[in-house]
């Protein structure tokens, strides 16, 4: 495995392919990013300190040099970015929308840690953008989808139109993703963002433990059943 990257920081899709750096970029946030803020989060007592607002500083930069990282990728290869990339598991594929973590996602997950009525507030508020921006971002994948189509029956089908325009959608897709992070965790604030993104990491790494995705497979239909 290639040595995984500093918390916080990209490697771009040129320098090596997608599937290393989303192991290292996992095997980093297994450790030492995670338990570093476990260990902040049972040491702070409830209070914001420096530990721990460093240590949740770093895992929201590391998730958001993973977006980063799509982003180089997908000026690199657009199609492998928009839909799902040989480097995920089988269970996390549900969970996945234009090639990553669906943003909805990102505020149930916060809702499940029972928040005060004022960040419920912000949940709804991120919620409107995120039922406004996702049917827009889609309808423009649709649209080139479409226009590729019509294109090449008449003979006259421009790839490299359609992949400029996959790459618009790619980026557009992990700037929402980027978005709705930062203001969950500005809006949560101190120990209750920690918190967030303590649940958030575990969740992520989940769809890659071993013994959730043999649980998985065993619930799985055979082949032919």
């Amino acid at each position: 495995m290639p040595r995984p990257p500093p918390p916080g920081r990209g490697a771009p899709a040129s320098r090596r392919p997608m599937r290393d750096f989303f192991a290292a970029w996992l095997a980093t946030l297994r450790s030492p990013l995670l338990p570093l803020l476990r260990r902040a989060l049972s040491s702070s007592s409830g209070s914001w300190d420096d530990p721990l607002s460093s240590a949740a500083a770093a895992v929201e930069a590391h998730f958001q040099a993973h977006w980063s990282a799509l982003d180089a990728a997908a000026r690199q290869d657009p199609a492998q970015v928009v839909a799902a990339g040989d480097w995920r598991s089988p269970l996390e594929l549900p969970f996945l929308w234009l090639g990553d973590v669906h943003p909805s996602l990102l505020t149930s997950l916060l809702r499940t840690l029972s928040p005060s009525p004022r960040l419920l507030a912000a949940a709804d508020r991120v919620d409107r953008r995120i039922r406004a921006a996702v049917p827009a971002v889609s309808d423009r994948l649709r649209r080139a989808q479409e226009a590729f189509v019509a294109a090449e029956v008449s003979g006259a089908a421009d790839v490299e139109a359609f992949l400029k325009e996959l790459k618009g959608v790619a980026l557009e897709a992990n700037r929402l993703r980027r978005g709705v992070l930062s203001e969950l965790v500005a809006a949560a604030g101190g120990y209750q963002a920690a918190l967030y993104l303590e649940a958030l990491s575990r969740f992520v790494l989940s769809m890659h433990d071993p013994e959730v995705l043999r649980r998985f497979d065993q619930c799985r239909p055979s082949p032919g059943s």
